[in-house]
């Protein structure tokens, strides 16, 4: 729990008042929108986000005051500077809310008049970069797009602008698309924005989809004006913008991209949501690209669920390593961590690049040393290069940052060694060695310029200063500080013999950069200090109590004048540096991608490596292929965790013999594990990554597609069933020969006969006429029938054992429909009453005999006397169709009839006989 503060809001009446009626006159505000106001050594919140800070920051709202008299009052709540910045941090990064910050205009912070100072949403975290991201040496992917419809009733097209400041790239992508917007939802997949932008004003049932699909994938929608969606100032905003390459028309009009009107329109939304032309360091940094669809798997937002990819919003290290991305995330460097979330929401359908990547996972896999030096070594000590070089470009760097670069780089050539060590394989070299060395060669003059100007023997005490020779005024603030420094020191030694204690054992002299020199006692000789009055307390903490006396205070003073002084002198040469420095920010951005792609790559190594089971390279075939063999196939996550015996088993998949699989048996047998395993295994090889299986060919796939679960969506107006159906819907029209679809227990939502027919008539589309690979689960053991029409499919089943009283789940699948169900067993292992118990058996007795029909006959005939009897009622009803009734007199017609109930009865069919003695 969060302190709460000690400052108070003290407002007499009048200020009350005045702050009270401007609060209630300002604009009405989203339920995701929280206001600040800055009131200089503290913030404030009021009326209901007073009320949401206090239970979020502090689990209680017994902080919250009221403000103001009689009837015109408001909630309000005081929050420290730290409480501030961790409770925006989790608002823009956890929770997607916008963040406004209100400042004064007035004198006083607490006048009436205030105005709109910062604001934040998800996807534009530019203006609150230093709270976010200032105590941690990493800034996290952030991304917003921009949607606009265009083209006629006929043939509608999706204009798609995408942003990605921290990366400084923009995209475009417009296409055509159904009345479900398919190919937008696994565009947002593969992006995975925060944020998107959507036309105000737009009711048509098209943008009512649209918006629902934006919705679904947990992205933020931000309404903007129409008039923002326009190509007006396009041009002149992406000719100051963007970097143009060598010998390329300087002239965004002369771009391929600017022929998609409808994307570019969305576009000049996001350049002027997000401000970028008012950012001086914006200019030239940009590249403009087209986004293309068709490279890596399309995915609906319910694999990504079903397949548990990400894992959810704040969730714990423990939680994290249920998900696909906190399981394989053994980076070491925040780029790598970036790189990786990207990696998993697109797959890649190249299998030159997936193989490109899974001969080096081979190579790290199989060469233990080399792994296990970049994990533990080299790539621990590498700092974020993108968040480096951008403070670079904006003018944001210090010395400290161009040493931490230099350190880095410096470093580097031990890593290019130990990949270009004896056998390393050609794809390291190629893909790794000859790029970092290019690299580093282009970094040898920044080395050169950090050793020439930043003083290094100062370093090691902390404080980053040029070199004194620069300036005569540098070297004079240098003679004071060396002065004070050397008679620091000697007072150790009297300090020492003062308190009884041993110098620079029992006393120590230390220094920081904010408090300079000071001296220090553990805990245990505290007591010394007792009774001196000479000597002044700074504080005490767990290494200890930290202490001057009035001669070490006094030198302390004149030594962080003297360095003060020195810093402030040594600004204009330090500007310089930093001036030159930034012109190696697009080499560091190189360094970047490459060391992240190495740490991702390492990881996967590590992964298949520290796996229960190792885990194995997959065999990828090109897409058609029409093959996936999976032999004794893990779930990647349920295998890692505590007191978990992971049961594998077997897929097999070959298109014109087998391509789906009817899946039955018990709750809880493992039917939704043994299908995620499948998905989850396609696409970490698709990603590059080794999988967990014995033996694994697959056949590239373009879709992974699910429907998993039966949560409802009531606060979008959609029930589970209306859910379980749109899904359906989406892969019906998405799948092809060459996917991959899962689908989990279809047709609960609805009556169990109407289910059954849906659940039936889908898994019969799906077999025969888009012939996708599929597994199906399902309670409905009448869709085991379809084998006997469809040849290539399959029935399996989750085995388990029963007794009396007992059900033993083995989470085996072998061939063929499950014979029984074990609802009763569960119910029991769930201790039900037995009355309850015994109920339902005799209710189930009921049903199992047909509306209570009863005849005699062994139970395993029982099946095949009901199925021949409905064959010969299904022929009786044929034939009185057939009936040419228009000649035939009321006798002839009955006489007729009562021949083919002869025929009928004549064959002595039990279960007809039964039939008739109910009549």
């Amino acid at each position: 729990m969060a302190v709460q503060p000690n400052q108070q809001l003290n407002l007499d009446a009048p200020q009350q008042k005045g702050f009270i009626n401007f609060f209630k006159s300002m604009p009405e505000k989203s339920p995701t929108t929280v206001r600040f106001f800055d009131r200089g050594d503290y913030y404030t919140v009021h009326g209901s986000d007073a009320l949401f800070a206090a239970s979020e920051v502090f689990k209680s709202t017994a902080a919250v005051k009221i403000i103001g008299a009689d009837d015109n009052t408001i909630e309000s709540l005081v929050l420290s500077k730290s409480n501030f910045e961790s409770f925006v941090r989790d608002l823009l990064l956890v929770k997607q809310y916008r963040v406004e910050v209100y400042v004064s205009k007035g004198s006083a912070k607490n006048s009436s008049d205030w105005a709109l100072e910062f604001k934040g949403s998800p996807g534009n975290l530019i203006q609150f970069g230093d709270i976010l991201f200032s105590s941690a040496d990493q800034i996290v992917g952030t991304s917003v797009i921009a949607v606009r419809l265009g083209g006629d009733a006929k043939s509608k097209v999706v204009g798609v602008g995408f942003v990605d400041v921290t990366e400084r790239r923009l995209s475009v992508c417009e296409f055509p698309d159904d009345d479900y917007f398919s190919n937008l939802e696994g565009l947002i997949v593969q992006l995975g924005p925060k944020e998107c932008l959507f036309p105000m004003g737009e009711s048509n049932q098209e943008y009512n989809s649209m918006k629902q699909v934006i919705e679904r994938a947990g992205v933020l929608i931000t309404g903007r004006k129409k008039n923002e969606f326009s190509t007006s100032d396009l041009t002149l905003d992406l000719n100051k913008l963007l970097l143009f390459q060598d010998g390329q028309q300087q002239n965004a009009m002369a771009l391929p991209e600017m022929r998609f009107t409808t994307a570019m329109a969305s576009l000049g939304a996001l350049i002027k949501y997000l401000e970028l032309i008012t950012d001086s360091s914006n200019m030239g940094q940009f590249t403009l690209t087209t986004l293309d669809l068709s490279r890596y798997v399309h995915m609906d937002t319910a694999a990504l669920r079903a397949l548990s990819l990400l894992p959810p919003p704040g969730a714990t290290a423990a939680n994290r390593l249920q998900s696909v991305l906190g399981l394989l995330d053994k980076c070491r460097t925040a780029q790598g961590h970036r790189l990786l979330a990207q990696w998993v929401k697109q797959p890649l359908k190249d299998l030159n690049l997936i193989n490109e990547r899974l001969d080096i996972v081979e190579a790290l896999f199989k060469n233990g040393e080399l792994r296990s030096v970049l994990y533990s070594e080299h790539l621990r000590r590498i700092p974020d290069f993108l968040a480096l070089s951008k403070k670079l470009q904006r003018q944001k760097a210090n010395m400290q940052d161009c040493y931490r670069i230099y350190q880095a780089v410096g470093h580097l050539p031990e890593l290019v060694n130990a990949l270009d060590s004896e056998g390393s394989s050609p794809a390291v070299r190629s893909m790794f060695v000859e790029p970092l060395r290019e690299l580093l060669s282009d970094m040898a003059r920044f080395q050169e310029m950090v050793e020439t100007t930043l003083d290094m023997d100062r370093v090691e005490q902390g404080d980053f200063l040029v070199k004194p020779s620069f300036d005569e005024d540098l070297q004079e603030y240098r003679r004071i500080m060396d002065e004070s420094e050397n008679e620091i020191r000697k007072l150790v030694v009297n300090v020492a013999s003062d308190l009884g204690l041993e110098p620079n054992k029992g006393l120590k002299l230390e220094s920081n950069a904010q408090l300079g020199y000071f001296f220090r006692v553990t805990l245990k000789e505290e007591k010394v200090l007792r009774n001196k009055k000479q000597y002044e307390m700074i504080d005490t903490n767990k290494n200890g109590v930290r202490f001057r006396n009035q001669k070490l205070s006094a030198l302390n003073s004149e030594y962080i004048q003297a360095r003060d002084n020195y810093t402030e002198h040594q600004q204009a040469v330090v500007s310089e540096i930093i001036g030159i420095a930034a012109g190696y920010a697009s080499t560091l951005q190189k360094l970047n991608n490459t060391l992240a792609q190495l740490d991702v790559l390492t990881s996967f190594a590590e992964v298949a490596f520290t796996a229960p089971i190792s885990y194995i390279r997959p065999t990828i075939h090109e897409q058609g292929t029409g093959i996936l063999e999976l032999k004794q196939v893990r779930h990647a996550c349920l295998e890692r965790q505590d007191g978990v015996s992971f049961i594998a088993n077997d897929v097999y998949f070959r298109q014109g013999d087998c391509t789906f699989h009817i899946i039955t048996g018990p709750n809880m047998g493992g039917k939704s594990t043994y299908i995620r395993s499948v998905g989850v295994a396609v696409l970490m090889a698709q990603i590059g990554c080794f999988v967990p299986c014995e033996k694994a060919e697959i056949s590239l796939v373009d879709a992974i597609l699910a429907r998993v679960g039966a949560d409802d969506c009531q606060m979008k107006g959609m029930s589970t069933f209306m859910k379980e159906m749109v899904e359906t819907a989406a892969i019906l029209r998405t799948a092809t020969s060459n996917s991959l679809v899962i689908i989990d227990e279809l047709g609960r939502g609805t009556s169990t006969y109407e289910g059954c027919g849906i659940a039936w008539s889908i898994a019969k589309y799906l077999a025969s006429e888009v012939k996708a690979f599929c597994l199906f689960a399902t309670h409905f053991h009448e869709l085991t029938q379809l084998a006997e029409e469809v040849p290539t499919v399959r029935n399996q089943h989750v085995t388990a054992l029963t007794s009396e009283d007992c059900l033993t789940l083995l989470y085996q699948v072998k061939p063929g429909p499950c014979d029984q169900s074990f609802g009763i067993h569960v119910s029991e292992m769930a201790r039900f009453p037995q009355n309850v118990i015994e109920y339902a058996k005799k209710k189930q007795a009921e049903l199992e005999d047909y509306q209570g029909l009863n005849f005699d006959c062994k139970s395993a005939d029982k099946k095949q006397i009901i199925q021949e009897g409905e064959a010969l009622i299904a022929e009786f009803l044929k034939k009185c169709k057939g009936l040419q009734t228009e000649n035939m007199s009321e006798e002839e017609i009955m006489k007729q009839l009562d021949d083919f109930k002869a025929e009928i009865q004549a064959k002595n069919n039990p279960y007809i006989q039964a039939l008739l003695s109910q009549i």
